[in-house]
């Protein structure tokens, strides 16, 4: 309830803003589709050194009812912040027109460099961007450069979504600067931004192409925001042109009108979806949970706002320990993909197969060659470390006599997967069902790695509810032929079967062990 409510009031607070805007409470830095409509024109406005900024199409659509103009560079008064290895934790504040701030920094030079940018009511000291920054030096000798500006992504949502444009350009000229000074390579850069923080890397990208011919080498997405952004054109929002690699995690693509933030579209190189992009695991809890562990109302109450899209860059930074892959699946669809239907990964020898990477900071290991707008599907935990491994499950309910004469059963599975490295927590596979002889089930589930799948061991649960067809009078059985257990991660598998016989008890573990020989990825039997 509270997870509705909290979402509520911060779309109503959002739409207060643009109904204002387009019902008559305009004013010169207002431009509206009703103007628009009208075939009213409004003069661009410009600012010395940093350019001009129309409001006029197609910066104000059906889909973008309002356009500001934004605020002048001095009024936002961006930070642009340098750290290094050697200063890891002190701000060397770098201004695009005084190259001196670069001379007297410890930038090194013709190194790579990270961006940073964060979202609407943030600021560049968030608590994320500190750790961010932190990993991103711990795994390269780099510039880290965090974007802060703080005096534009304040309310109201549609100024700040203005004042994206001018930052994006300022941050645009200090690369440029950078480039002839200290000889960074626009090439060798790196942005990424979260929410609005990675539309504005977009226009870093796009400025630096129109502006100075230069081309930025990524721009990683971290849920960019939905409104005044979807079904937009490409130079209004982030696309794949911005840079030679984009992408994406979409974590909160819920529609708007029900809290949710983030872009559902693809516009990246590679588009995740984790978990479907939206009701990310663990985001369930309510401000109370919160409170309870020992958290303030107020950081409760935000958390509880923004839990999916946070997931988000909760989920790149994780990624760059590099102790899991966050292996992902290119599939038309996240319910095919939960069906298993898309499970094997492209290689050299099978160039046909669905594109597979990694999410987050190592997706830039596979780009997709000539191709944009790839989505990709992978399953996360609810709790921190949130990657998880993909397996596929498939059961087989024996079609023996016996098992006919049974003619099957309502009820589900568990199943632990034992491997080389261990054994994965409990899964559940698929919900309570009817099981009949002959039948087949598969589904993708995420779990612990446990390297090479070796046998598992299987539970058959019989749930009794008020429905008289759930009563049993004795124990409940299914007849269980086989378990296919495939690890997409060492692109093998292997068929289990039941120790003991076909025959399994409710309630009661059962161990799998192999039936013959391990199958490869390809082979489906």
């Amino acid at each position: 309830m509270y997870n509705h409510t909290g979402s509520v009031l911060l779309q109503t607070a959002m739409l207060l803003a643009v109904t204002n805007a387009s019902t008559g409470t305009t004013n010169r830095w207002t431009n509206t589709i009703s103007l628009a409509d009208q075939g009213k024109y409004m003069k661009d406005v410009c600012y010395d050194g940093v350019g001009c900024f129309s409001v006029n199409a197609p910066w104000v659509t059906e889909t973008r009812p309002v356009s500001n103009f934004p605020h002048s560079p001095e009024q936002i008064d961006p930070d642009f912040c340098l750290y290094t290895r050697k200063e890891r934790d002190t701000c060397h504040r770098l201004f695009y027109d005084k190259p001196s701030t670069f001379a007297n920094s410890t930038m090194i030079r013709a190194g790579r460099t990270f961006l940073i940018s964060h979202g609407f009511l943030e600021h560049g000291g968030q608590k994320w961007i500190k750790l961010l920054k932190r990993r991103l030096l711990n795994v390269s000798d780099s510039n880290v450069i965090v974007v802060g500006w703080q005096g534009g992504s304040n309310p109201p949502y549609t100024q700040a979504v203005a004042d994206t444009r001018v930052v994006g350009t300022m941050a645009a000229l200090l690369l440029n600067a950078l480039h002839k000074e200290m000889g960074i390579r626009p090439e060798e850069c790196h942005a990424i931004g979260h929410s609005l923080g990675a539309h504005l890397n977009g226009y870093i990208g796009h400025v630096l192409k129109s502006r100075f011919g230069l081309t930025l080498g990524r721009i990683s997405a971290l849920d960019p925001a939905k409104p005044h952004f979807s079904k937009t054109d490409p130079v209004v929002r982030l696309d794949p042109t911005d840079a030679l690699f984009v992408d994406v995690i979409h974590t909160d693509n819920t529609p708007f009108i029900q809290g949710g933030l983030g872009l559902d579209e693809p516009i990246g190189h590679l588009d995740f979806y984790p978990n479907g992009g939206l009701d990310q695991p663990g985001c369930n809890k309510s401000v109370g949970n919160y409170m309870e562990m020992d958290w303030t109302f107020i950081k409760a109450f935000r958390r509880v706002i923004g839990c999916n899209h946070v997931r988000s860059y909760e989920y790149f930074i994780e990624s760059l320990y590099d102790r899991c892959d966050f292996l992902a699946v290119e599939c038309e669809s996240y319910s095919k993909f939960l069906k298993g239907e898309c499970f094997n990964c492209k290689s050299a020898l099978k160039p046909d197969r669905p594109e597979c990477a990694r999410m987050g900071f190592f997706a830039s290991e596979n780009p997709p060659i000539g191709r944009s707008q790839v989505k990709l599907y992978t399953i996360t935990g609810a709790k921190k470390p949130y990657c998880r491994a993909l397996y596929k499950l498939t059961f087989r309910i024996s079609s023996s006599e016996e098992s006919r004469i049974h003619k099957g059963e309502v009820g589900y599975f568990k199943i632990k997967i034992v491997g080389v490295q261990g054994e994965t927590e409990s899964i559940t596979f698929l919900k309570e069902m009817t099981h009949k002889p002959g039948d087949v089930h598969t589904q993708a589930v995420a779990a612990s790695q446990v390297g090479r799948v070796k046998s598992a061991k299987v539970t058959f649960i019989h749930s009794t509810t008020l429905f008289l067809f759930t009563w049993r009078v004795s124990v409940s059985t299914i007849h269980l032929e086989s378990v296919t257990v495939e690890n997409l991660t060492e692109s093998s598998g292997i068929r289990l079967c039941p120790v003991g016989g076909e025959l399994l008890l409710e309630g009661k573990q059962v161990d799998m062990q192999p039936c013959g020989k391990p199958i490869m990825m390809e082979d489906n039997s």
